[in-house]
C-alpha cells in the first residue's frame, strides 16, 4: 500500500533564514505524495555526527530507507558514506556555496544543489565574452572565504583574467565605511563589480552602497542572496544584475508552474529553500511512480538512472558519473516598473554542461579552505 511508504526529512535551522525548515518542508509536501513523513532537526547542519545519528534513527527505528535532507558542507562525505553503506536512498540538497573537492559518487546518494558555485563559474566565462578585464569583488568578512570566489577565479584562470581588486567589509565596519567602499572600488579602473554578500551582510551592504555613487558608475552582478532592495533607486537604470539558476519572480523559466502552485497553496512566494524541497519531492514522486511504488534501494536506483522530469529550473536528471543535477543559469536584469516596483528581466542564458563541478569532485582538497563550517546558515 502506498499509504505505508515512509519518507524521512532532515532539516537544519538558521538564525538568519528563519523559515528555511518550514519552506523546505512545504516544498516537499506540495507534491501531494501518498506517504508519511518523519521529520528530524539537524541543528545548524554543521555536525556530521548528529546528522548520521538522525539518519540511523530514521533507518533503524522507523525502518525508513528514503531520506531527503538539506545539508551544509562540513564533513558531508561521512554522511554520504553512512547512507550508502546502509542501503538508504538519500536526496541531499545544498546551496553550492562551497566547492565539492574530492567528493565523488556514493551509491544511492543523489545531490540536488542550488549551484551558487556554478553560477559564479559561469559568470566568469560571461565576463570574458563581455571583454571585462578590470573586475572588482565586493564581499563581507563572512562571505569572502567560500567557494563562490574560488569558482569564478577558476573560470578567470581559463581565460587569463584576474580580479583587479577586492573590497571586504570588516567584522566591525569603520565609521567611514561608505567612503572606504567607494574608494576601494574606484581605485582600480573598475569596469564591473561582482558582489557576494548574504543574510545580515547583504542588508548591511545594501545600506552602505545606497549612500555611494557606485551603482551609477558600474554594473553590479550579484547572487540571489546578495540582492537587496536597498540597492535600488529609481535613478539607477540597467546596473544591477543577478546570476542564478532560478528566481521566484521569473515565470518564464518556471515552466512547471511551481511558483503559482506554491502561492495558491501557502499564500506566500516560494523561497530558494522551498524550490529545493519541491524539486526533491518531485524526484521521489516520479521514481516511485516509475517503480510502481517499490521502495527497495535497488529498484529506486534503477529508476533514478532513467529519471527526466520537468521542474522549476528545467529538466531534472542526474549525471551518471556524479549523481548530481545540472541546470542552466541565467542573467537577470533588475528593471523598474515605477518608483515602488521592479521586476527581473532575463537577458542571457549561461549554458551549463556540468563539467566544472565534475572536475572539482576529482580534485584534491586544498590544504586550507576558508569560511565557516556551514556556509550561509551560521549567522
Amino acid at each position: 500500500m502506498t499509504s505505508e511508504i515512509k519518507i524521512g526529512i532532515l532539516v537544519p535551522q538558521s538564525k538568519q533564514y528563519k523559515t528555511l525548515d518550514r519552506d523546505f518542508i512545504r516544498g516537499i509536501k506540495l507534491n501531494d505524495l501518498p506517504v508519511k513523513y518523519y521529520i528530524e532537526s539537524i541543528g545548524l547542519g554543521a555536525d556530521d555526527q548528529l546528522i548520521v545519528d538522525k539518519i540511523q534513527k530514521l533507518h533503524h527505528q522507523e525502518e525508513i530507507n528514503i531520506i531527503i535532507g538539506f545539508f551544509g558542507h562540513h564533513n558531508i562525505s561521512r554522511v554520504y558514506e553512512y547512507a550508502a553503506a546502509n542501503d538508504i536512498l538519500l536526496i541531499a540538497s545544498d546551496l553550492g556555496a562551497t566547492l565539492p573537492y574530492s567528493l565523488g559518487k556514493f551509491t544511492g546518494v543523489y545531490i540536488n544543489s542550488f549551484g551558487l558555485n556554478e553560477s559564479s563559474y559561469l559568470l566568469g566565462s560571461y565576463f570574458n565574452t563581455k571583454d571585462y578585464r578590470n573586475i572588482c569583488s565586493s564581499s563581507s568578512y563572512y562571505d569572502a572565504g567560500y567557494g563562490i570566489l574560488a569558482a569564478i577565479e577558476t573560470s578567470f584562470k581559463k581565460n587569463n583574467i584576474s580580479f583587479s581588486g577586492h573590497y571586504v567589509t570588516p567584522f566591525y565596519p569603520r565609521e567611514d565605511e561608505v567612503q572606504q567602499m567607494q574608494q576601494a572600488i574606484d581605485a582600480n579602473n573598475t569596469q564591473v563589480v561582482f558582489a557576494i554578500h548574504s543574510g545580515l551582510y547583504a542588508e548591511e551592504h545594501g545600506e552602505f552602497i545606497s549612500e555611494t555613487s557606485l551603482l551609477k558608475k558600474y554594473p553590479y552582478y550579484t547572487t540571489p542572496f546578495s540582492f537587496n532592495e536597498k540597492m535600488l533607486s529609481i535613478n539607477i537604470v540597467d546596473t544591477v544584475f543577478i546570476v542564478s539558476s532560478w528566481l521566484k519572480n521569473d515565470s518564464k523559466t518556471d515552466t512547471c508552474n511551481f511558483t503559482e502552485k506554491y502561492e495558491r497553496s501557502y499564500d506566500d512566494a516560494p523561497s530558494i529553500f522551498a524550490l529545493l524541497g519541491y524539486e526533491n519531492g518531485l524526484i521521489i514522486k516520479t521514481i516511485l511512480k516509475m517503480g510502481s511504488f517499490n521502495t527497495s534501494q535497488k529498484v529506486l536506483i534503477a529508476e533514478m538512472t532513467k529519471l527526466k522530469v520537468n521542474g522549476p529550473r528545467g529538466n531534472i536528471q542526474f549525471d551518471l558519473d556524479t549523481n548530481r543535477t545540472s541546470f542552466n543559469h541565467f542573467i537577470f536584469k533588475v528593471v523598474h516598473d515605477d518608483e515602488n516596483n521592479f521586476y527581473f528581466e532575463k537577458t542571457d542564458t549561461l549554458e551549463n554542461d556540468g563539467c566544472f563541478i565534475k572536475a572539482i569532485t576529482k580534485e584534491n582538497t586544498p590544504p586550507k579552505i576558508g569560511g565557516w563550517q556551514n556556509a550561509y546558515l551560521c549567522h
